[in-house]
């Protein structure tokens, strides 16, 4: 069966032509950007960029990464969403089986757009379900950068300038992580604190992935208990078309009873403001399951939005079980 020129197609142009693409896309993120592309493949995902152009609708693309299984399986994971009219979605998954010549495949798609009810209808026009498990909430706080550090105090709860307030008469120094074991470290030790639900806990070899991929920029700042020299608290970004994105966000029991983490994201919100970023992603928020993170964010005085959210299409049921069970291991994992 031949392609016709309205089909999704492989885009054929270099990193560069790709990243003056995504360009014209303004909601377009990091996870858009060839250095995630290049820290997923060091994790054995093939990465795919895929287009396609309608005289109607005009023009969707979008950069997915691709496992391939036995038996013409696959599984294709869409963590940016798509770029552009959601209309183009007819035959998406047709025309992905064809370019990589497989029977079944899963495809989950995470879009961190804010929410369209006109982009959903076309998701379950195409037969995309939400997932029994997503890997993430709908929900995510952005603050607003453009005002001077002074005013964007003023809008803080009451509650968030007294811990920043208490965090600055503590023994701590905010220092630059350039050493991504420190960061997994931080994370080992949240994780092992049973009061505490974490479905990203990143390994060395992940954070060492992320630290080549994006190089300067990526900010990590650590607190460093004064006494011991020890690190008891992370704070990472990624800047990227004048907008920061929180990537790396931690602390042992020390760094929260020294209220670390406002220190920490303070000195973030003010490094992205002297880089001249416009907004502040601070990242999903899970009132259910995460109050406290919610708090937290929520109490910089940042707008909570609705996003996009998670969507799946399947035609085998053997991997609509096997993710299932997959997703339920990580997150039931994450709180052991």
């Amino acid at each position: 069966m031949n392609f016709n020129k309205e089909d999704w197609c492989i885009f054929k142009g270099n990193d560069k032509e790709w990243e003056e693409l995504i360009k014209e896309y303004p909601e377009s993120t990091y996870l858009d950007q060839k250095e995630w592309s290049l820290h997923l493949e060091e994790f054995g995902w093939n990465k795919i960029r895929l287009t396609k152009s309608n005289r109607k609708s005009g023009k969707s693309i979008l950069q997915g990464f691709i496992k391939f299984l036995p038996f013409s399986n696959c599984i294709v994971w869409i963590p940016g969403g798509i770029l552009g009219p959601y209309e183009n979605l007819i035959n998406f998954p047709d025309n992905l089986k064809k370019i990589f010549k497989i029977s079944f495949c899963l495809i989950r798609i995470r879009s961190h757009q804010v929410y369209d009810p006109n982009k959903e209808i076309e998701l379950l026009k195409n037969r995309f379900r939400r997932p029994l498990i997503p890997l993430s909430t709908k929900f995510k706080v952005i603050l607003n950068l453009e005002d001077s550090i002074d005013n964007i105090s003023k809008r803080f709860s009451r509650s968030w300038k007294r811990s920043l307030k208490r965090s600055y008469g503590n023994k701590i120094k905010i220092i630059n992580i350039k050493n991504p074991k420190i960061i997994s470290d931080i994370y080992k030790d949240m994780k092992s604190n049973k009061k505490l639900t974490k479905n990203n806990i990143y390994t060395e070899d992940h954070c060492s992935s992320i630290f080549k991929a994006f190089g300067e920029k990526l900010i990590v700042l650590g607190a460093e208990e004064k006494n011991t020299k020890r690190v008891i608290a992370i704070r990472g970004i990624i800047i990227s078309n004048k907008k920061s994105y929180d990537i790396f966000a931690a602390s042992n029991n020390l760094g929260r009873n020294l209220l670390a983490s406002h220190m920490l994201l303070y000195t973030l919100i003010k490094e992205s403001i002297n880089r001249g970023c416009k907004e502040y992603d601070l990242s999903n928020i899970d009132p259910m399951n995460s109050l406290g993170v919610y708090n937290f964010k929520k109490g910089t005085g940042g707008k909570i939005i609705q996003t996009l959210g998670e969507f799946e299409w399947t035609n085998s049921i053997f991997l609509k079980i096997f993710i299932l069970f997959y997703t339920l291991f990580k997150k039931l994992k994450s709180i052991k």
